[in-house]
């Protein structure tokens, strides 16, 4: 995200700001356009908040504690910023914490917060470890020997004098990491770290309306994110106390720190003008629960979340599988809340289903249906390229009933779109997105009386957040603000590298973390279902869902796919694109609302098939935890594809769409 077009300041010191998920260079920024001559400056690459939030209301939240004055002030420290002052501390900054122990002799695995990993980890020196002891926060100092990065993690193996074996190394897990502020890295002179931005107050340009206070900045990987409370500095920055269990907390808005929404910068008054675009401002304000609304949420989460593990355990002791439960009776409360977090959020209705069905050899349906649908296939339709890339019915004559039947398909709002991203760059996903949803928001514009269409995006974890920061962005690209969801791809635990069922073990990275990796695009059914968007899909009264993947030819919303299969009273329709050598880039599928519901319904109708890979984890010898980095394949990776759906559709119920050349 590009960043505001100028800032003008009074003074060069440079503040900390938040680490992100995909660290950026520094920006640096055009002209100012205020009224007073500038001194240019560029933000410090950001962070994002300490934990992965499922939303950005939930930052907030996040960042209240629930136990007094105290509290609250350590929690803000840990969201804040690593290389900022941390409150309570003596001129220190945390740079990463301590998320782990590695081996048996002392090492120690460090998550960075802060974009100089190789100076702080790297090079040996001193630094201090933060950690509460005996109810209180203490810091003690230690002597940095070695560190070096780790392999395929966004991790820095560290060895710190003193801790010398697996006991020791385990005491300091869960340290935050400290260096003095004086070591700092110092910024060029057109250069702050965000945190600077924190307090400003926010204002609408062409108005001269106070918006509110800068609260905080975040980034999830789609650039910097302002926390605005809404209303005057004071009420903003010092909230009453008064009633404060019993009564709502301030407003807050998010508003994208990008330069065509936020212009000018003044850091000599703490103001920022900004032109935002008609409607952000009225659709991401969200009115703060009290504490007391909080506890009362928290608590059914944490009641729901028992009730999760104990049938867990139950299942995983009937899988041969209980080892994955002796972390819950070790370690510390950080460390077994993780792995009941992380338990709790297993499929075990698909893992078990992934575990009986990968011994079973599975054909690729999808190619079999390119070589031979012309032949066997009595419902098959077949569309020139040119005629899909245009929405519009002149030239369509050939298909005016199916683009007639469409079109009133996505008149009415009976369609929804289902789309799967993949694990690309964030600025060519957010290129191809922009692609897609522009092109289907314009002819939407185009129709008469149109309607506001479901729309679910599944993306890897690492771009959940980034895609819903761009959906703000971009005004949610004319789709309804209560009918988007973007999800997190399913993921299932990794098992060992074994022909009996009964000896395939899931693979753990300690005892309080299992190795898990995506589940493929045959996870979206289970998606859908456990997150209760089909359950939405039917109380809208949708008749047919498209379920696709990125692709550069892919067309978002066609009347004339969904005509296809309306017209045609399909259970399912597939788009695939005839080529010379029988490949098929990505998929492209409408599946009529009742079928859908009965794949949703029972997952045997997805296959699954093991894929070997190489994975380090962790075992446990002679009483100690151990790290395993193989040479070989260890691991089966249980996989499904969408595809795999077509052999539950009667071939009568079944349309394939060719397109040609």
């Amino acid at each position: 995200m590009a960043s505001p077009a100028s800032i003008s300041s009074s003074t060069s010191a440079p503040v900390s700001l938040s680490l992100p998920l995909h660290p950026s260079p520094y920006h640096r920024l055009p002209t100012l356009l205020s009224r007073r001559p500038p001194r240019r400056f560029a933000l410090a690459p950001p962070r994002p908040a300490a934990a992965l939030l499922s939303n950005p209301s939930h930052a907030q939240q996040e960042n209240e504690g629930e136990d007094g004055e105290d509290e609250e002030e350590e929690e803000e420290d840990s969201e804040e910023e690593y290389e900022g002052e941390l409150a309570g501390e003596d001129d220190m900054v945390e740079v990463g914490y301590v998320s782990g122990a590695h081996g048996v002799r002392g090492d120690v695995l460090i998550s960075p917060r802060t974009d100089f990993p190789e100076l702080r980890f790297a090079t040996s020196g001193k630094r201090w470890l933060r950690a509460r002891a005996a109810g209180k926060m203490q810091v003690r100092e230690f002597e940095l020997v070695r560190g070096k990065a780790h392999t395929g993690k966004k991790g820095w193996i560290v060895r710190f004098d003193g801790v010398d074996s697996l006991d020791e190394a385990r005491q300091i897990v869960g340290s935050a990491v400290l260096v003095k502020t004086e070591d700092r890295p110092e910024m060029e002179e057109n250069e702050i770290y965000s945190l600077d931005l924190v307090g400003m107050s926010v204002i609408v340009k062409d108005t001269g309306k106070l918006v509110g206070t800068v609260a905080q900045v975040f980034n999830f990987g789609g650039g910097d994110l302002l926390q605005v409370m809404v209303g005057s500095a004071e009420s903003a920055v010092q909230p009453s106390s008064e009633n404060l269990d019993s009564t709502p907390s301030c407003q807050h808005v998010w508003i994208p720190f990008a330069k065509d929404i936020v212009p000018d910068v003044d850091m000599e008054s703490r103001e920022m003008w900004i032109t935002p675009p008609k409607g952000l401002l009225e659709i991401n304000t969200r009115p703060e629960k009290s504490k007391k609304e909080r506890r009362a949420m928290d608590w059914k989460e944490k009641k729901k979340l028992q009730r999760r593990i104990t049938a867990a355990k139950k299942v995983l002791n009937e899988m041969e599988q209980g080892h994955i439960l002796e972390g819950l009776a070790s370690g510390d409360k950080l460390e077994k809340d993780s792995l009941a977090e992380q338990i709790g959020s297993i499929d075990f209705q698909l893992f078990k289903h992934a575990m009986n069905s990968v011994s079973k050899q599975i054909d690729s349906t999808l190619k079999n249906l390119v070589l031979n649908s012309s032949s066997s296939r009595k419902n098959v339709m077949k569309i020139p390229y040119e005629t899909l890339m245009s929405h519009e019915e002149k030239g369509n004559y050939s298909f005016s009933n199916e683009f007639n039947k469409g079109r009133e398909i996505l008149q009415t709002s009976k369609a929804a779109i289902v789309l799967v991203t993949n694990g690309s760059d964030s600025d060519i996903m957010d290129a191809e997105l922009q692609r897609l949803l522009n092109s289907f928001s314009e002819f939407m514009k185009g129709e008469e009386n149109h309607g506001s269409l479901p729309f679910v995006i599944v993306s890897p974890a690492g771009q959940v957040d980034s895609i819903k920061n761009y959906l703000v962005e971009n005004d949610y690209f004319g789709f309804g603000t209560q009918k988007v969801w973007v999800l997190e791809e399913m993921k299932l635990p990794v098992v060992s590298l074994s022909s009996e069922m009964k000896s395939k073990k899931i693979l753990l990275k300690s005892p309080w973390e299992i190795l898990q990796r995506p589940a493929g695009t045959g996870s979206i059914f289970s998606s859908l279902s456990s997150n209760k968007i089909l359950e939405a899909l039917n109380a809208m009264g949708i008749e047919y869902v498209q379920i696709c993947s990125a692709s550069d030819r892919l067309v978002l919303g066609h009347p004339l796919l969904f005509g296809a299969a309306s017209s045609r009273s399909t259970d399912l329709s597939i788009k695939l694109r005839k080529t010379s050598d029988n490949t098929e880039d990505g998929f492209d599928m409408i599946i009529s609302i009742d079928h859908l519901n009965k794949i949703c319904r029972d997952v045997s109708k997805v296959s699954f098939s093991a894929h070997p890979e190489q994975h380090e984890h962790g075992e446990r010898a002679d009483g100690q935890s151990i790290t395993v980095q193989p040479e070989l394949a260890n691991s089966h990776r249980l996989r499904a594809d969408v595809t795999s759906v077509l052999d539950s559709c009667s071939p009568d119920k079944l349309c394939v769409i060719e397109i040609v050349e």
